[in-house]
This record gives structure tokens, sequence and C-alpha cells, in this order.
């Protein structure tokens, strides 16, 4: 069974616009200044609206919005720029490996089936990165996370609204029914909580959720702090700006003084803030 649920988070940091840097003062890699978005999709909006110049998101859903949608008319990537790479992961608490076992034992067993039809539903085929060489690296785990589940009856996904990863009220996605295919294997429901995408490691820690899982990249810190299923999707931090900018912005150097977005606590702020994490 898949239940839908909204929860609120930490109060995200406020858009900022500081002169020659970013928020609180630091100098920006990417651009001048910086306005925090509440989510990806925010950020499009922003663009949209005149109050930001350039959007950093997932390549994932830029292809989805820059084809789909009114966007496709008024925005567009800029052309032969991927500011990073990377790798899409499932997060749980640090201590709960049994549990990401058996999402990783899950995720192995429907390659071929649920996964392949998804990634071929949703145009991210070539985005694939299970293959028959992935492991499980949590097998051999015996603690008592995944009793614990099992007893619940169901685990939480945290998730926001990130086409086609997940689309308004948890109805469809990549993320979504990836996450319900996984349920089922398993044999326990799913619920589905929207969150503030700022406030997801909290959301774990506190319980609020089970997993976080939604586009989220893989990184040495986030590996450290959670427990990190195997990655499942590749993806890359692309460049969104008007159409009517095409000319104006075609590097990373002609943003040197364009007005900069990204969700708060995305991948694609730490590509414009130059943060190693």
């Amino acid at each position: 069974m898949k239940k839908v649920g909204k929860v609120l988070g930490l109060v995200l940091a406020a858009s900022c616009v500081m002169g020659m840097a970013g928020c609180n003062g630091e100098k920006l890699e990417i651009g001048k200044d910086f306005v925090a978005a509440s989510s990806q999709l925010d950020t499009l909006t922003k663009l949209d609206k005149g109050e930001a110049d350039v959007a950093v998101i997932d390549s994932v859903m830029a292809g989805y919005y820059m084809t789909t949608g009114d966007y496709a008319t008024k925005l567009q990537m800029v052309d032969n720029l991927v500011l990073a790479e990377e790798s899409y992961g499932i997060a749980g608490r640090k201590d709960d490996k049994a549990f990401l076992s058996k999402i990783n034992e899950a995720l192995i067993a429907l390659r071929t089936s649920d996964y392949a039809t998804l990634t071929a539903k949703y145009g991210l085929t070539e985005s694939a990165a299970l293959t028959e060489a992935t492991t499980n690296p949590y097998a051999a785990a015996t603690d008592g996370s995944w009793a614990k589940i099992q007893t619940d009856g169901k685990f939480v996904v945290g998730y926001t609204v990130f086409a086609p990863i997940a689309f308004e009220g948890a109805e469809s996605g990549f993320d979504i029914e990836l996450a319900e295919a996984v349920a089922d294997y398993l044999n326990v429901d799913v619920e589905f909580q929207e969150i503030d995408w700022n406030a997801k490691e909290t959301l774990l820690e506190n319980g609020t959720i089970d997993l976080i899982w939604n586009g989220m990249t893989i990184t040495d810190e986030r590996s450290a702090a959670m427990c990190v299923s195997v990655p499942y999707l590749y993806n890359k931090q692309v460049a969104i700006i008007r159409k009517a900018d095409a000319s104006k912005y075609t590097s990373k150097e002609s943003m040197k003084n364009a007005t900069m977005t990204a969700e708060s606590g995305s991948a694609g702020e730490t590509v414009i803030k130059g943060e190693d994490k």
C-alpha cells in the first residue's frame, strides 16, 4: 500500500544577493550573486520571473523540463556545458545497513524487470547505473534495522517534486514507482512524505522518514554520515538559461556577473559555491 503525506522541515535558508559574493559573504565559483531556491523546479520559476539568470540543476530533470511543458518554450540548457558528473543513491540512517542491504538486494533483483521498464518509460536508459557487475556491499549486515521495517510493515520515503523523478502528490515518477516496486519485492508497504530538501538529514535522523529517495547525489560526506545504497542512476549538473540569453551565457566564464540559483542543499548549490562535499 502506498501512502502520501507532507511534512515541514527546517526553514529554508533565505535567498541572498551580496554584491561580489554569495550567501554569508563567500565568493562563488560561478556567478556574482546567489539566490537560494526551495526546489529544483523553483529554480526554473525564478529564471522565468527574472529573479535569476542561470539555474544549475540535474540533467535528469533538465532533460524532462526542457522538452515538456511551458518551460520548454522559454528556457534551455547551455550547450556542451557539464558542470559536474555524479551518481544517485538512496540514503538511510548510518547504522541501518541491514535495511539498505535489502534495498540493494531488491534493486539488483529488479534490474532486468521493473528497473529496466522504468528507465525506458522515463527516458533514462542511458542514465542507468545498475549493471550485471553491481554487488551489494551490505550483504553481510546483521543489525536490527530490517527487522524493524518488517515489524512496522512499511518504510517511509522522503521526496520532493522533481520530474521525472517524482511528480506532485507522489502519484508517479521514476523514483516513486521504483520505490513501490522495491516495496512489493520486499513484501512491505511504502509511504511517501514530501519534505524540505534542506532538512532531509534531520528528518532522516529523527525518524520522520526512513529513506532519502529523490535523486540524491552520492558524495563522500553523505556516505560518511549515512548508509547509502549502490548507485542506481548517473546524472550531471547542467546550466539552464532563458532562451533570450542563449548568446550571452555560453560558458562558466560568461556567467561571472550572473545571478545564479539552485535548490538549497543540492549538488547544484555545491557547484555554484565551489564547495567540496
